[in-house]
């Protein structure tokens, strides 16, 4: 845990609570970006991401403070999806598409950027085309796999810290990104081998 995010917990648990809103400022892009990457909806993971915050500031008092915050913090985004994903389960969905579906306007399905501010107009184009077809990769793969993906190259959390954030042991982490990273390179060889 960062000394600011060490010092702002204290301050807010002294009451201080204004100071809350620096915890929210500092984490609220990764944790919508989280979010998103495993609900795929912009509108849904926006939820997920505030009810996050609440929860975390409900709970503030039990926060141990043996791990960095924003680790604790990404454990409740990914136990809110799984609450997400329960609730879609019981509901029947009925949707229909024609042809491929494009991701919107705010790039909800979107996951995975590749830029590169020095390449030229055509390279930025198959830039994008890679990370569309990376983002929709991902979306399919099971919510355990593409969690630990997610966390581990999308967000940049070491292995100890995924563990942390799924509760299971690195070699389950492991295991989780091995498959993840398979079912990926099954999904991109096709796409891959056109170009």
């Amino acid at each position: 845990m960062t000394h600011s995010d060490t010092e702002t917990i204290q301050a807010v648990l002294g009451g201080d609570v204004d100071r809350y809103a620096e915890l929210v400022d500092r984490y609220q892009g990764p944790t919508y970006r989280l979010a998103l990457s495993l609900l795929g909806n912009s509108e849904d993971a926006k939820d997920v991401s505030q009810e996050a915050f609440v929860n975390a500031y409900c709970s503030l008092r039990r926060f141990r403070g043996g791990a960095r915050f924003s680790t604790w913090l990404f454990r409740i985004v990914v136990n809110e999806c799984k609450d997400v994903y329960r609730r879609r389960a019981r509901q029947p969905v009925a949707t229909m598409t024609v042809g491929e579906p494009e991701a919107s306007s705010d790039g909800s399905t979107l996951f995975v950027d590749v830029p590169d501010s020095s390449a030229g107009p055509g390279e930025q184009v198959a830039s994008r085309e890679v990370s569309q077809r990376i983002s929709q990769g991902v979306a399919q793969l099971p919510l355990k796999q593409r969690t630990a993906f997610a966390l581990r190259h999308l967000h940049g959390l070491s292995l100890d810290e995924v563990a942390a954030v799924m509760r299971c042991r690195i070699g389950t982490v492991k295991s989780h990104l091995f498959r993840a990273t398979a079912s990926l390179r099954t999904q991109l060889e096709p796409w891959l081998a056109r170009g």
